[in-house]
């Protein structure tokens, strides 16, 4: 629409002549995009972008739409008939139309009317509707979940992949639901073969087509989900993905001084996917001029499932990848052999694909996926063992904490929302504090930096004092403060990205387990209780929240280590620690500064020369001391 309607010069002119026209950036303004689609959805039934919403003088919404066309087709009027008709109805028929705007808002406020009941209790319920919902809709042949187009949805497999690790015997489809969406996502063409990093989703059901966006958060919440999975069945072609992921990222994602940029757009001069897509010829022409013998390109172009035809428009193969395995067994190659000719290719194709007219990156710094980038990075870091993932992660936070976090006059920790060009701007909603909170936590259990937990610690604290609903449980979006919108939004929907009450609640379980507070605990409760009926009613839509809920039911462990950080015998029974899946667990280093915010740590300081021992406590109750590899993981499996 930019192109056909907002730059169409006789449509500029019917716009400005009738409307103050205001374009909003969805990414900088997740709240005002959370409350005009809501209210689209409730006009037409269905949402999507571009968003399209005509609003009174006072902001209330009374018509809208997504896509409209520049000319009248497949029955959707043109945008420009559209502004004329709503023109002159504002101008013959306003008061009816103030009149319908001011009930949509009473409508969208009790959409937003989440409370916790005196007579609800938090149980295991949602946990099995939850597992039971997502094993309904799981696409058995292709993974995912639903029919196209297909998300990635990171939420879904954090959850089964715990929901696995509960009950090992009885659970195997939901370890097998993960496998298979990893396993087809990082083998179609939503992953990028060449460049490493995931696109936007798929067009469709095979995980083949994408829209070509390529965004800081999925990436993110992908690399924390092959993490995970790759703790679990330590297959190596997850790490491979989490490698290629990160290094993709670093390479083309990051500024000097360590912060993420949003995104990589789909379309380039070329057309949208143009980048991304290649003919039988450029790839053979292209391998064979970087040194690739004709038998070799023949391997790599049936690896990668590329024909004359293609399966792309014009011809054009969009890249998707064979297992090592199943290739070697048809082709007569060994798998570390197969591998390392891949490897050749890739780097070969990325060097020619890097001289043509590339998509442009939207080089905005959000805070709150860079929470979710410091996130993924520390889990890889562990998984991995790469110690350069944890001085990305640190160099992301210390650029987020240097350039986004201010003081306020009343001595809070404030969030700015965005970075751009040496510019911080923008308040920070309820995700920016919640997502940066919770990344901070996971960068203190990967270095034990106590600045990392301190700020978290801040942070979360603000997030209560700004974002709290006292009287009903649960987070808004917004401060009570804001001034520009006519509702104040609080909703739990996990969608691509998690919801901000659902991080918001892991923030507070996390800390409370840490610090022994009671208030972040009761924070968490009360905000599970606030949606509780919702859980209830569709389970599936908050698999994020409940991937909380399932901290708080599956009796956390908080694990203090006391010893010399760099000791042999303390990075000893640390590796112990890295090298399983624990997600109901905390991770204190027993030192002076920790002591001041955790009671857990303040009688276990390390004691000159002594051996380093690990105390794995539950319920703030801990067991004797384990000193050796063998106890500590009996203790941590008890």
């Amino acid at each position: 629409m930019a192109h056909e309607s907002f730059e169409d010069e006789e449509t500029a002119d019917l716009l400005n002549q009738n409307f103050v026209s205001i374009k909003i950036d969805r990414e900088e303004r997740p709240d005002i995009d959370e409350i005009y689609m809501k209210s689209v959805v409730t006009m037409t039934g269905q949402g999507g972008w571009p968003l399209n919403v005509f609003l009174t003088p006072s902001l209330e919404p009374f018509y809208g739409g997504t896509y409209f066309p520049p000319s009248p087709r497949y029955g959707m009027p043109s945008f420009s008939n559209v502004v004329r008709s709503i023109s002159q109805a504002w101008k013959s028929d306003r008061k009816k139309i103030v009149e319908s705007a001011y009930q949509m808002k009473g409508s969208l406020r009790e959409l937003y009317e989440f409370r916790k009941s005196p007579d609800s209790t938090i149980d295991r319920a949602p946990i099995s509707e939850c597992y039971e919902a997502l094993a309904g809709s799981f696409d058995e042949t292709y993974g995912g979940f639903g029919p196209a187009p297909k998300f990635p949805t990171p939420s879904n497999l954090y959850f089964l992949l715990r929901y696995y690790n509960d009950s090992k015997d009885s659970s195997k489809l939901a370890l097998s639901m993960v496998r298979k969406t990893l396993d087809s996502m990082m083998r179609g063409g939503i992953y990028d073969q060449v460049g490493g990093g995931f696109h936007r989703y798929s067009t469709d059901r095979y995980w083949l087509v994408p829209h070509f966006e390529k965004m800081l958060y999925d990436n993110a919440l992908l690399v924390s989900a092959y993490s995970e999975a790759f703790l679990i069945t330590r297959n190596e072609d997850y790490a491979r993905v989490i490698r290629d992921t990160i290094d993709w990222a670093s390479r083309e994602m990051r500024i000097e001084g360590g912060g993420f940029y949003s995104a990589i757009d789909a379309d380039s001069a070329d057309g949208e996917g143009s980048f991304y897509s290649w003919t039988l010829d450029e790839l053979t022409s292209t391998l064979l001029s970087g040194g690739f013998r004709a038998e070799d390109v023949k391997i790599v172009l049936r690896f990668f499932s590329v024909t004359r035809d293609g399966n792309f428009e014009g011809g054009r193969t969009i890249l998707t990848s064979k297992t090592a395995n199943t290739a070697t067994s048809e082709w007569g190659i060994t798998p570390d052999a197969l591998l390392e000719l891949i490897d050749r290719a890739k780097k070969i194709l990325l060097e020619a694909r890097v001289k043509r007219p590339r998509p442009s990156v939207d080089d905005k710094i959000l805070t709150s996926w860079n929470g979710l980038m410091i996130s993924g990075l520390t889990k890889a870091s562990g998984a991995l063992g790469e110690g350069e993932y944890l001085n990305f992660a640190k160099s992301c936070a210390n650029f987020v904490l240097e350039n986004l976090v201010e003081k306020n006059g009343e001595g809070k920790t404030k969030l700015l929302r965005r970075f751009r060009l040496g510019e911080s701007k923008g308040d920070g909603v309820l995700e920016d504090y919640a997502f940066f909170a919770n990344g901070l936590i996971d960068l203190y259990e990967a270095s034990f930096e106590a600045k990392y937990l301190e700020s978290a610690i801040s942070i979360a604290k603000s997030m209560i004092d700004y974002y709290y609903d006292e009287s009903g449980g649960g987070f808004y979006q917004t401060r009570a403060d804001s001034s520009d919108l006519m509702v104040r939004a609080k909703d739990a929907f996990d969608g691509a990205l998690p919801s901000g009450n659902s991080i918001a609640a892991i923030v507070c379980l996390r800390l409370m387990e840490m610090t022994t507070s009671e208030d972040f605990g009761n924070r968490a409760r009360d905000t599970f209780l606030a949606f509780w009926e919702a859980l209830i009613r569709q389970p599936a839509s908050f698999t994020e929240m409940i991937v909380g809920l399932q901290f708080l039911l599956g009796k956390p462990k908080e694990i203090v280590i006391s010893g010399q950080l760099e000791s042999d015998d303390t990075k000893a029974l640390l590796g112990v620690i890295r090298d399983q899946f624990l997600p109901y667990s905390v991770l204190l280093l027993a030192d002076e500064m920790v002591s001041k915010v955790s009671p857990l740590v303040k009688d276990r300081l390390p004691a000159g020369k002594n051996p380093a021992k690990v105390f794995v406590c539950s319920n703030f109750t801990c067991k004797l001391p384990s000193k050796s590899e063998i106890e500590l993981k009996k203790a941590l499996n008890d």
